[in-house]
């Protein structure tokens, strides 16, 4: 489940990435690549949910939430302010997915295996900044952001497909 999340999600990044740098001339290339990530990453939590850890697929829903904004923003022209306030929402449930990646074994005291994983903890990291500049470029709104904002999406996105690919190739989860 993770392996797909970290193969998936940054297709739209990289969308949403492309369209701040000014790159698409038409806002439904980014519309339909970031519904179709919403509709994979949903129908992973829906239909893949019953085997899996409940943290992974609570990560997973709310990135497909905000793929779906992304989309409705750009197919229908809703409003842009809305999916920078859920950026904000974001960027605080992706910290605790830092914490719990990275501190879960400790904090809980559970002493569980597979809580304690540094690639989730480091795409939660990435997924975190990635929201709070998309916060601070749409919700605030700080126009000038615009660029670099694009440029860090871009950038973040590719390490968190990179993440995906070392997984797919064997770098442990846990």
């Amino acid at each position: 489940m993770e392996l797909l999340f970290l193969l998936v999600l940054p297709a739209a990044l990289w969308a949403q990435s492309w369209y701040f740098l000014g790159l698409y001339n038409n806002p439904r290339t980014l519309g339909i690549i970031s519904g179709t990530v919403a509709l994979t990453l949903g129908g992973l939590v829906v239909f893949g949910g019953a085997s899996a850890n409940p943290a992974i697929s609570g990560l997973i829903l709310v990135w497909a939430v905000y793929s779906a904004i992304v989309a409705s923003v750009a197919l229908w022209g809703f409003d842009e302010r809305t999916l920078g306030f859920y950026a904000l929402f974001l960027s605080l449930i992706s910290l605790l997915y830092v914490a719990y990646y990275f501190l879960g074994g400790d904090v809980l005291g559970s002493g569980t295996a597979g809580v304690e994983s540094s690639v989730m903890g480091i795409a939660s990291l990435l997924l975190t900044v990635i929201a709070a500049l998309v916060f601070f470029y749409l919700g605030a709104p700080f126009a000038r952001m615009r660029q670099s904002t694009g440029w860090f999406e871009l950038v973040l996105s590719v390490i968190i497909a990179v993440l995906g690919g070392l997984v797919l190739l064997g770098l442990s989860l846990d």
